[in-house]
């Protein structure tokens, strides 16, 4: 039988998806003391957060003073036709102006009102104007400072890693199984904890402009 060479690579933490949601992960890992590594089948530069262009929403009340948590709750939960997880996007509706704060502090550029708050503007099915945005390249300014951050925490990432199975035993996951898309390189990343920030599943959808050949739902897939 033929012997197949592979790499090891040990954390405590193994984050799968290097874009927004995984870096911020990573990040939250790292400062809660734990080593934690990032792979992405990407290159860490661009990944589908780049094509994030037109803002980040918070309810801050900046330039609509009415506006609220519990507002951005609603008009989430109401135009989600009420699938999404209530507790979930009541903490992303209560956490999300300090968040913003932070990331626009590691470099996310955001406009700027004449005294010096972040501007809003309205986005789709808003009550009222929260949307935060760096121009139209939202998404990429915002991963610019993710990877600036993670880098001075001294976050490893490993780019063009495809994984090909998730290491699981008595249904606890410990790790992944890797190949480079570039050169055929085999790794085993073994981890004490997994957290699976894989992107979504544009292919669900008959047309789509969201690189369609690329957000193929493999995390979902390896769930299932």
């Amino acid at each position: 039988m033929k012997k197949f060479k592979h790499q090891t690579q040990i954390s405590n933490v193994l984050v799968i998806g290097s874009g927004g949601a995984g870096l911020r992960a990573a990040i939250e890992a790292k400062t809660a003391g734990v080593e934690v590594m990032v792979i992405g089948k990407r290159a860490k530069e661009d990944v589908h957060t780049v094509l994030a262009a037109g803002g980040i929403n918070a309810a801050m009340g900046n330039v609509d003073p009415e506006d609220s948590w519990q507002q951005h709750f609603a008009d989430t939960m109401i135009e989600g036709y009420g699938l999404s997880e209530p507790r979930m996007v009541e903490l992303m509706a209560q956490e999300a102006p300090e968040l913003v704060r932070e990331i626009d502090a590691w470099g996310a550029n955001f406009a700027r009102l004449e005294d010096g708050k972040i501007d809003q503007r309205f986005f789709g099915a808003h009550s009222y104007r929260r949307t935060c945005y760096s121009g139209d390249y939202t998404g990429r300014s915002i991963l610019m400072a993710l990877l600036k951050q993670a880098k001075s925490m001294k976050i490893p990432i490993h780019d063009s890693q495809y994984v090909t199975e998730l290491l699981v035993h008595n249904n606890i996951c410990f790790g992944a199984m890797t190949f480079d898309i570039k050169n055929g390189e085999r790794t085993v990343f073994l981890a004490d904890s997994v957290i699976l920030a894989a992107g979504g599943h544009t292919r669900i959808w008959r047309k789509s402009s969201s690189r369609r050949n690329e957000n193929t739902g493999d995390g979902k897939y390896q769930i299932l």
